[in-house]
């Protein structure tokens, strides 16, 4: 009988053992195949032109496809080396260039702004805006705390933008002002306006990225695109990496969309030669939001996150550098999401990224996932613990219609995740 009970656990513990072994191992890939179904169907429904996506985990990439087209007037099919509008996916490389004048020494993220940019020394705070006739009167008082360097990185310095807040309009104003043709004269508008909250107090997505890129170049005496080619681009091989575009690059530029009143996709900004990425004055290099890149290129520097500062054996970054852009740098009372839920503090804010403080109905994401995602239609997600990146790229703005942008971590999660 003892012999035999001893038999029995041996099976049942070589069963759970397998069992665990297969969880930790599983993978489906028709779930891919699943959501790659999903991209053709709003393709055929002229919700998106075309996309490509990559998934990679454990150091390799385990899918990349494209799909439908880069330009709808020339079927041109779209194609996994593409160039893409990265928008606001540019904001964790500028970020990182900040960091690493905090790891030469030269600042610290706690420093005041108006240390280098004396222009934000006397910031002001909404009160409350009137109404006189068509005019808005808008009532401010000074602010009690200072602008500090880690509140540019973690957007809460106040800035506000059409995204949050209710000096939106103020803000996409200097934004579009035409006579803002350089980081400096940008910045020097920006602290003009009211914020929108005590610094530090809150959480509201602006331009603060594009104020960092400022005091890169105060600090540096390098134009702001120099930095950071010379510490980001060129060490990480990005070379299809770039701010504006040779007119031989043209042909793999992907075409903006919008939708008309009727659904259809028009275009904002052609995938051509006439794209002022190629033919525009190239004056203004925003860190906001300025950077075109492919899925190859992008996937460089998400590895390099996931290294912690190494990629292919070269050192880009310090651990305990990249160890700020995986952290919550945040108080826990503030809850860092462009969609606010009430009540609801599961996003924290890295220098850099967005984070998962804990897993919530939002998404399959897990605890410590980093994203962050652009206006002009990509978006990605990095899980340190499972070595996962997934990136998705289109070019549609807006795109609330858009499910597979809202599903895609989900879809690529569940490929790796038992159900």
């Amino acid at each position: 009988m003892k012999l035999h009970f001893t038999y029995l656990f041996v099976f049942f513990f070589s069963l759970s053992w397998a069992q665990t072994v297969g969880k930790k191992e599983f993978s489906n890939p028709q779930l891919l195949d699943a959501f790659e179904q999903e991209v053709q169907r709003e393709i055929a429904e002229k919700k998106i032109a075309g996309a490509a996506y990559l998934l990679y985990q454990n150091g390799k990439v385990i899918r990349k496809k494209a799909f439908g087209e880069s330009d709808i007037a020339s079927h041109r099919p779209m194609q996994t080396s593409d160039i893409f509008r990265l928008a606001s996916m540019t904001k964790p490389l500028a970020s990182l260039a900040l960091l690493l004048l905090q790891e030469d020494g030269l600042i610290n993220m706690n420093d005041r702004l108006d240390k280098y940019l004396p222009a934000f020394s006397n910031p002001s705070v909404l009160v409350k805006i009137d109404t006189v006739g068509e005019f808005p009167v808008i009532q401010t008082t000074p602010a009690k705390n200072p602008i500090l360097l880690r509140h540019l990185l973690t957007h809460t310095a106040g800035f506000a933008s059409q995204f949050g807040g209710n000096l939106g309009a103020l803000y996409l104003a200097a934004f579009q002002d035409p006579n803002s043709n350089d980081l400096a004269h940008f910045a020097d508008q920006l602290a003009k306006l009211p914020l929108n909250h005590e610094p530090g107090e809150n959480w509201i997505y602006g331009p603060s990225i594009n104020v960092a890129a400022r005091v890169i170049e105060v600090v540096t005496g390098m134009p702001f695109q120099d930095f950071m080619q010379k510490r980001i681009l060129d060490p990480l091989d990005m070379k299809e990496t770039s701010f504006y575009l040779d007119p031989s690059e043209a042909s793999r530029l992907t075409t903006l969309y919008t939708l008309n009143p009727d659904g259809d996709p028009i275009i904002r900004d052609p995938g051509t030669i006439e794209s002022k990425l190629i033919t525009g004055p190239k004056v203004y290099y925003s860190g906001s939001g300025g950077l075109t890149s492919t899925l190859d290129d992008y996937l460089k520097f998400c590895v390099m996150i996931l290294n912690n500062g190494v990629y292919e054996g070269k050192v880009i970054a310090k651990p305990e550098t990249i160890a700020l852009m995986k952290t919550d740098q945040v108080p826990l009372s503030i809850n860092a999401d462009l969609y606010e839920q009430p009540g609801q503090l599961t996003e924290g804010f890295t220098f850099g990224y967005q984070l998962v403080r804990k897993e919530n109905k939002k998404s399959l994401k897990a605890q410590g996932t980093i994203s962050w995602s652009g206006v002009t239609g990509p978006i990605f997600f990095i899980d340190p613990t499972k070595k996962q990146v997934g990136i998705y790229m289109f070019q549609m703005q807006p795109h609330s219609h858009v499910t597979t942008r809202k599903t895609f971590a989900d879809w690529m999660i569940k490929y790796i995740t038992p159900q």
